[in-house]
C-alpha cells in the first residue's frame, strides 16, 4: 500500500505575502529531528490549549505519552483527526 503525503498549502489570511508552504518531505525531516512538540487542539468550550509534549516517530507514526485524565486525550477522543 502506497502511503499517501498530506498537501502542503498556505491560507493567504495566514501567511506572510510571497510565502510558500514548505515541502513535506522537508517537514518530515523537521519533525523527525525535532526533540519537543506543541500540541494544540481546542478545548469543548472552544478556548485553545496548547501544551509541549515529548515524542517519537515509529514507522512513520508520530506517538506521544500522556494520562488517560489529561487534557490532551480527552480532547483527541472527540477531535475528526485525518490521521496518515
Amino acid at each position: 500500500m502506497r502511503s499517501q503525503e498530506p498537501a502542503t498549502e498556505l491560507n493567504s489570511g495566514f501567511s506572510s505575502k510571497g510565502a510558500t508552504p514548505t515541502a513535506w518531505a522537508q517537514a518530515r525531516v523537521d519533525l523527525e529531528e525535532a526533540e519537543v512538540y506543541w500540541l494544540s487542539t481546542v478545548r469543548p468550550e472552544g478556548r485553545p490549549h496548547v501544551t509541549t509534549i515529548v515524542g517519537v516517530w515509529l514507522d512513520g507514526t508520530f506517538v506521544f505519552c500522556t494520562g488517560p485524565a489529561e487534557r490532551k486525550p480527552r480532547t483527541l477522543r472527540t477531535t475528526r483527526i485525518a490521521w496518515l
